[in-house]
């Protein structure tokens, strides 16, 4: 669906995230996550990075809902995330750009302990479906490189 900025993503989902890649280093790929639910960016070093805060941001907003709990190796129990209230807009939030590029994500879905979504480059208004959080990091570390 496009709307007048020529914006294809749901710029009216509450978890739309801007991921601006400033530095690609060997594939190393760096930069920051900006969302409604906070003013400041948050910075990541790694797509490892990246993942591990998109999937605290979820777990903060209790959206998408996951459909299975995480598991881990060691005996401690998933603590949620801080609960995170709305400060800014949509809007507001998609008006940063990174260095390398820019990417809307919005993930509809966390099925099957992954994530289901959409991903839109914003520099080429190129907008691509993913199954997966390696879907998507291959989707956008090939669009960056």
């Amino acid at each position: 669906m496009s709307n007048s900025a020529g914006i294809q993503i749901a710029l009216y989902a509450p978890n739309l995230l801007n991921i601006c890649i400033d530095d690609n280093r060997d594939g190393f790929l760096s930069g920051r996550i900006y969302h409604c639910f906070t003013e400041e960016a948050w910075s990541f070093g790694t797509m490892v990075q990246l993942i591990e805060k998109m999937e605290y941001f979820f777990d903060s907003i209790n959206y998408p809902q996951a459909s299975t709990e995480t598991r881990m190796l060691s005996e401690n129990k998933t603590v949620r995330g801080e609960e995170l209230k709305k400060v800014k807009t949509q809007q507001d939030i998609i008006q940063h750009r990174g260095k390398k590029g820019t990417f809307y994500v919005h993930v509809r879905y966390r099925q099957n302990s992954s994530w289901q979504g959409q991903v839109e480059w914003a520099e080429k208004g190129v907008l691509k479906h993913f199954d997966s959080e390696l879907d998507l990091i291959k989707l956008i570390t090939g669009a960056v490189e």
